[in-house]
């Protein structure tokens, strides 16, 4: 472990410390572009046509971005390396290369790791924010983003550990400055000699941890629940009841709490519930 930082001892160009600096950076931006990606995705899949061909259209769709998963991360970096090797596309010495790779492996765990979120809101929501005044942002970022932020979490978390780990396809990509951490230990074990196998070792290990431990803070976001017996906090609002914070709509005008948007899913569909009802009440007591 002490040798990791010496690039000496292990006969490349890098150190393996180096090279797992190296392997957090392209993860955290090939599991940044995944999440991005996937996000869009899985929030064009959660519609939910009534055209038969755009069901059909949306189950090619869907098993298009779920091809990664059966073809091998091999065939995915050998096809990056034909296909992105002239102009106008030439990134085979760019750094964005092997990030790329990267986040198409791990787009799949994305989108089906959020998708259920998605398609698990209840589309009455949105048309109640709508009703109150709220733009569609406004929807999305109140109402969505509220029910979902936990499973983007786990999602972003998974994106970061397929990315970290990832060999198949970086084996084919990487170069002298862009070699992560399992392509180095893939190296050392190559080599002959007990200083490269233990490096090696110490290598993997590091890798391992570094998953664990970004997997664990992602399992302990999902588990933790906030104060108050609610996913918002604070106390349960009464049919029909507006909750404390101000009379700002939805839209920014009289009639409704903004804060109410930016709270978890069960504060929001309480208080777009109770005051659609208490709406209704009223036009049946004219």
């Amino acid at each position: 472990y002490l040798a990791l930082g010496d690039p000496g001892r292990s006969g490349l160009p890098y150190s393996l410390a180096e090279a797992a600096g190296r392997s957090v950076l392209i993860a955290l931006v090939a599991g940044t572009m995944a999440l991005a990606l996937g996000l869009a995705v899985a929030a064009v899949m959660s519609r939910r046509p009534g055209a038969v061909w755009a069901r059909r259209a949306q189950g090619l769709f869907d098993s298009a971005v779920m091809a990664p998963l059966g073809v091998s991360a091999v065939t995915v970096g050998f096809g990056f390396l034909i296909t992105l090797n002239r102009a106008p596309l030439n990134l085979r010495t760019s750094f964005w290369l092997i990030p790329l790779a990267q986040a198409l492996v791990a787009l799949p765990l994305v989108v089906r790791a959020v998708l259920p979120a998605l398609r698990s809101i209840d589309p009455r929501l949105r048309q109640a924010a709508a009703i109150l005044g709220a733009p569609p942002w406004r929807v999305f970022a109140g109402v969505e983003a509220a029910m979902v932020r936990r499973a983007v979490a786990v999602a972003a978390a998974y994106a970061f550990a397929v990315s970290v780990g990832e060999f198949g396809a970086t084996s084919f990509l990487a170069r002298p400055d862009t070699t992560t951490l399992p392509v180095a230990v893939y190296k050392l074990l190559s080599r002959p000699g007990a200083d490269n196998f233990g490096l090696a070792l110490a290598g993997a290990v590091v890798l391992a941890a570094i998953t664990a431990l970004v997997m664990a803070l992602a399992e302990a976001g999902w588990r933790s629940r906030p104060p108050g017996g609610q996913a918002g906090g604070g106390a349960p609002v009464g049919d029909g009841e507006l909750p404390a914070g101000g009379g700002q709509s939805l839209a920014g005008g009289p009639g409704f709490a903004t804060p109410a948007l930016a709270r978890p899913a069960n504060a929001a569909a309480a208080r777009l519930v109770g005051i659609v009802r208490a709406d209704r009440r009223r036009v049946r007591a004219r």
